[in-house]
């Protein structure tokens, strides 16, 4: 929403120092600083209209509804005349839910102001969320005829279209509300998820270089990128010059890339940011990196003195063998040469042979060499940095901050301990760039999540949430980002996938996170309470979830909510499948028994080995250990998650989408359900559409009332 300009106001010139001093200081998100000088301001001229207004934005911001209105309608009654004022008042309003209201004052913003593109998005809001997407797209048509350039319209013009299902012209909007403001990270992640499913048939190199920038920028999912980039990357004629080595011995492919002649891969314009920042997942690349890795480790020992020419390859092929942590199988040749590469190292320094480090870390991990220490302590070329910093520097700091990490209760539990260790062998998942929210009040929040249902409006200030099974974080840092000026408590059995978490939270400047061992079998112990608790894909991994989940409901304050992820029966039927397949053939956890079911699964189910590849889970070893290979699951029907919520006592307040389409769906098909709370309604639903649920059952709950 709009701030007013300082330089236009006529009236109480000798109170401007202060209010520009105060818009500054909301545009720098300095809320304290700006209250004071609006109250100042107001001590001195309390009808000041701008100040009042400004002091109602501020309110706003911190999640004080009530008081935010209250601000603003004075504002308005002592000048009616300020169309900012009335688009405030909107956007309250629309935050409180009072859309009819909300759209009152959109209204009147435009009757002052015609061409006030502000209040055409306030509409647009307020049209998506009665599911009038083209209304929406009228009103955002409406805004672009008055200021085409407005990134946020643009923006909000590419997620009703997206909605509609006009991917096409999605990408469009959502590219132009990123070159009008590149550093906003809502328009990064949207125009990286309206890419999605674009597939090249023929070279874009406009489009993917456009593109490239993406990689490797918070909020951004790689994933999203992946069928584009690698696409681009398998149409590239340096790739498909490559191709014969595919099927070749190592010491064939290394005499290969020991010819001047030989194709430089990295000329590949999207193939070194993917390597760095993405997870492979095509199949055609996996296989042509896994023969460049064998030749390259021939190379080590027929050419030592050509490796260097291609140090920049070994760096990036390391991270991403790290990054995927190694779940391309090696074959009985390579171990015997790796074998001797390992015991070479023992003598050899980083500083004169960081090439031949880089060989054996693209196969195995330098952090887990006995000698370690010394290669953390020496000197290693500058193009190699990236390589230390991750697979040496960065775990050795994990395992120095695992010890520092407080235990909030025992892990008694035999099913618990069996899950923490699997977690500590594997922390999952192992993400590089984190997912972050747009700050919210609780109620916004909740709105947003559950668009069909009446939030009331509270003023919980500085939350308290409880995110129960955090993992590596990347949900704690959702959290912490989607809650305005929250407090959160983020719990998991595994050591060191929190001392991961603790790690990246500190490198991004996440400072409202506090990170602790427990056992959510336990955390009823403790002695604080919360707002909100968010445990998405972990009850399931308990050897009762009943009791964890009664655990989580005795910590939540009066009033609080809670966001639970569950397995789905349905949803998860490929898995169910895959674990039988596991089962029969007798195969463990392990590292090595997790690459030899994905080497052997094709052969025995190539349906079942074609449906997962669909899946990114099938391209780490962490992810794929997690998704077929759990020790402790279970999963649930609709029916079987209402006998749960019912035995905690709990009432279910529906299910969150990323996008409204499934809301949509439901409505049309049992309008009688305004809220969209019927489970065995949803029972239905997924039975005629299986993957709706493919990930978990995300929803929302709280307890009943007497």
């Amino acid at each position: 929403m709009s701030l007013p300009n300082s330089d236009e106001i006529a009236a109480k010139a000798h109170l401007l120092p202060l209010l520009r001093a105060a818009i500054r200081a909301i545009e720098t998100e300095k809320f304290d600083q700006a209250e004071a000088f609006l109250d100042s301001i107001l001590k001195q001229e309390p009808g000041f209209a701008d100040a009042l207004h400004l002091k109602g934005y501020v309110a706003f911001q911190r999640g004080a509804l009530d008081t935010a209105r209250r601000l603003v309608e004075q504002a308005i009654a002592a000048d009616f005349h300020f169309e900012n004022y009335h688009a405030t008042l909107g956007h309250i309003l629309l935050a409180a839910g009072e859309l009819d209201a909300a759209k009152q004052s959109f209204g009147a913003a435009i009757a002052l102001n015609p061409k006030y593109s502000e209040a055409y998005i306030g509409l647009a809001h307020i049209f998506l969320a009665h599911d009038d997407v083209d209304a929406a797209i009228g009103a955002l048509l409406t805004a672009r005829n008055v200021y085409a350039k407005h990134p946020e319209t643009n923006y909000m013009l590419g997620y009703a279209l997206m909605i509609k299902g006009d991917a096409k012209q999605a990408i469009q909007f959502f590219g132009l509300a990123h070159k009008l403001a590149p550093d906003v990270i809502r328009y990064k992640a949207g125009l990286a998820r309206s890419l999605r499913d674009v597939r090249l048939k023929q070279p874009n190199p406009e489009l993917v270089s456009s593109v490239l920038p993406l990689l490797g920028e918070p909020g951004i999912e790689p994933r999203d990128l992946a069928p584009l980039i690698e696409s681009a990357i398998c149409l590239d004629p340096v790739f498909v010059a490559l191709k014969p080595i595919d099927n070749l011995p190592g010491e064939a492919i290394a005499t290969a890339l020991a010819q001047p002649s030989c194709p430089d891969i990295l000329r590949i314009a999207a193939l070194p940011a993917w390597l760095q920042y993405g997870l492979v997942s095509h199949p055609v690349l996996e296989r042509r990196l896994t023969a460049l890795r064998r030749g390259l480790l021939a190379m080590a020992f027929q050419f030592p003195d050509a490796l260097p020419r291609y140090e920049a390859l070994l760096n990036l092929m390391a991270i991403r063998g790290f990054q995927a942590e190694y779940i391309d199988q090696v074959v009985k040749d390579e171990a015997a040469m790796l074998a001797r590469l390992a015991a070479m190292l023992d003598t050899l320094s980083p500083a004169d042979n960081a090439a031949l480090f880089a060989v054996y870390a693209c196969y195995q991990p330098l952090y887990r060499r006995h000698d370690v220490e010394r290669l953390a302590a020496a000197s290693w070329p500058v193009a190699y940095a990236d390589l230390k910093r991750i697979q040496i520097d960065e775990p050795l700091a994990e395992r120095r901050i695992a010890t520092t990490i407080t235990a909030l209760t025992p892990i008694e539990d035999q099913t618990s301990q069996t899950v923490q260790e699997m977690y500590e062998e594997s922390p999952f998942p192992r993400w590089h760039q984190p997912i972050l929210g747009t700050p919210q009040t609780v109620s916004g929040r909740l709105r947003t999540a559950l668009p069909l249902q009446q939030i009331p409006v509270e003023e919980r200030l500085n939350p308290e949430i409880l995110v129960a099974g955090c993992g590596t974080g990347l949900h704690a840092i959702l959290a912490a980002t989607s809650y305005a000026f929250a407090k959160v408590l983020a719990i998991d059995l595994s050591r060191t996938s929190l001392s991961y978490a603790i790690r990246k939270a500190t490198e991004i400047g996440i400072k409202n996170v506090e990170f602790a061992q427990a056992d959510i079998l336990k955390i009823g112990s403790i002695a604080r309470r919360f707002d909100v608790i968010e445990s998405f894909g972990v009850l399931h991994h308990l050897r009762d979830p009943a009791a964890g989940l009664a655990q989580l409901v005795g910590l939540l304050k009066p009033g609080g909510y809670m966001m639970l992820g569950l397995y789905s029966e349905l949803g998860r039927r490929d898995v169910v499948r895959a674990r039988e397949l596991i089962a029969r053939l007798g195969l463990g956890d392990s590292p090595e028994e997790v690459r030899e079911f994905r080497r052997i699964l094709p052969k025995h189910d190539p349906e079942l080995a074609a449906n997962l590849s669909k899946s990114s889970a099938y391209y780490a070893l962490s992810d794929l250990r997690d998704l077929v290979f759990h020790r402790q699951e279970h999963r649930y029907t609709p029916p079987q998650l209402q006998q749960l919520i019912d035995g905690a006592g709990l009432e279910f307040l529906g299910f969150e989408f990323s996008v409204p389409k499934a809301l949509s769906g439901y409505r049309s098909r049992f309008p009688d359900d305004a809220m969209a709370t019927n489970l065995d309604h949803w029972a239905e639903v997924e039975r005629d559409n299986p993957e709706l649920f493919a990930n978990c059952y995300r929803f929302w709950v709280r307890r009943k009332s007497p």
